[in-house]
């Protein structure tokens, strides 16, 4: 299956350059040492883990527009004289040399991060310094939450599927230190690995719900400006402006939503449903609407990731004569379940999809949700986890009856028809067969069709 030969072909892309991932020259050393002197340097340190999540050979396009968007066909498979990685990438073969340094890429950047986190909290374990406004606590929660997150993706990409692996079966690396002996990275097994992560994300939640403002102030308030009336009557809860901008963090309502992700993901509906509702009643987020709406939909992150620079990243991507990430109208309009005009009364389809024509004759639908248009200029947001798969989930994990009653809600915020879902959820395989359409609809460009597609082992993709 070739699918599942990504899996094993992650231990060999580990071994052979686990020491690029990890390398700490005597230059770094030495820049480690003076920037985990003071408090601020910590700081530092961690804004540039968020930094580095945003580059291009991460999710600012490899590890969700590019690589599990391909795999999944939501861009059109280019001919193998036009685009031969990209082909290789669509058609799963990652022996083709640009596709395995591409594959190789993608892997080494989440592992660097991984290794950022570690860094900064090895020397968090080690200092003597005080912080103040339990910063302290804020990066160590963080982090720690983060480090589950990068490797539970890198666990649903390149592990073993989910559901009839063996305890006892090699699935990924999972790092918890610095390090350059190899002998550390070796990958571990599945019951190890979902261990790691489970105990990575209960140390999160328990730091996080104790100092996390997110959990007193609405969405907005801690995007934007700082306000110390937010903590009026929360005790001693930290006054730090470093401590806004909650939706590009690691956040305490991060944690919960990837515990959602990572109990749906190993079959655990019990607890994915758990705290998709926690994330869901408490009722700080809603689902975006047609006077809500924005390119990314950033009211409904969880978690994201900004890029300044994300124009001049991928624009020639989606949008100029030779862009790789383009779809053909017809399957645009399968896609947003409409035979006329794209995404007809979807809040999505249109907004989302535009005709443009180059000086050379050509035309394409170019896909504005990065990008923006003349209208609305880009965001410059990546959503990396969104309140609207808290929804999904629950639509496939609860029992019919139950999760038709989400799937009403979900379905009147995206401007459809709520008399449709009766006949929708007639079963078990005519739930699948809506969840199938959803996913690819909501989140079109963000790489998680893929791991919908990998979880109930469909072999064979709409396009």
């Amino acid at each position: 299956n070739k699918i599942y030969y990504l899996a094993t072909l992650f231990l060999a892309v580990s071994l052979s350059s686990c020491n690029d991932w990890l390398d700490v020259n005597p230059r770094s050393q030495i820049k480690s040492e003076v920037l985990f002197e003071t408090e601020d340097g910590f700081k530092q340190a961690t804004n540039g883990v968020y930094i580095r999540l945003a580059q291009t050979d991460l999710y600012g396009k490899n590890a969700n527009m590019y690589i599990p968007e391909t795999m999944a066909r939501m861009w059109t498979v280019p001919t193998q004289n036009a685009n031969l990685t990209m082909y290789s990438v669509a058609n799963y073969d990652f022996t083709e040399s640009g596709a395995e340094d591409l594959n190789e890429e993608t892997l080494s950047a989440y592992y660097n991060a991984i290794a950022q986190c570690n860094d900064i909290l090895e020397n968090l374990n080690n200092t003597d310094i005080h912080f103040t406004y339990d910063n302290d606590k804020f990066i160590r929660g963080e982090l720690v939450g983060l480090r589950a997150f990068l490797h539970l993706d890198v666990l649903r990409q390149w592990g073993p599927y989910p559901d009839n692996v063996s305890g006892s079966e090699t699935a990924i690396p999972y790092v918890t230190e610095m390090t350059n002996d190899v002998s550390k990275l070796r990958s571990k097994t599945w019951d190890e690995v979902v261990s790691l992560i489970e105990n990575d994300l209960n140390e999160a939640e328990s730091i996080l719900s104790e100092v996390d403002p997110y959990i007193y102030a609405d969405v907005d308030s801690l995007n934007s400006t700082y306000a110390p009336s937010y903590y009026v009557g929360k005790g001693t809860m930290p006054k730090d402006e470093w401590q806004t901008q909650r939706q590009a963090r690691f956040n305490y309502y991060a944690v919960l939503g990837t515990k959602a992700r990572f109990y749906h993901w190993i079959g655990d509906t019990e607890n994915a449903v758990k705290y998709a509702k926690m994330v869901i009643d408490d009722e700080k987020f809603k689902l975006c609407t047609s006077s809500t709406i924005t390119w990314t939909l950033k009211p409904e992150y969880l978690f994201g990731t900004d890029n300044i620079n994300m124009l001049t990243d991928i624009e020639a991507d989606f949008d100029s004569e030779n862009a790789s990430f383009t779809q053909a109208e017809k399957s645009i309009t399968t896609a947003y379940e409409s035979s006329t005009t794209i995404g007809a009364g979807d809040i999505r389809g249109n907004r989302y999809w535009e005709k443009h024509t180059y000086g050379n004759g050509t035309s394409t639908y170019v896909f504005c949700k990065f990008i923006g248009n003349e209208q609305t200029a880009s965001d410059k947001r990546v959503p990396l986890l969104r309140y609207a798969e808290m929804y999904l989930i629950l639509i496939e994990d609860l029992p019919l009856a139950e999760a038709q009653t989400y799937f009403e809600d979900y379905r009147l915020a995206r401007g459809l028809h709520e008399s449709l879902t009766n006949t929708m959820f007639a079963s078990e395989s005519s739930r699948l067969a809506q969840l199938e359409k959803e996913w690819r609809k909501e989140f079109y460009g963000e790489g998680l069709m893929f791991t919908f597609y990998k979880k109930h082992h469909y072999t064979s993709l709409t396009w």
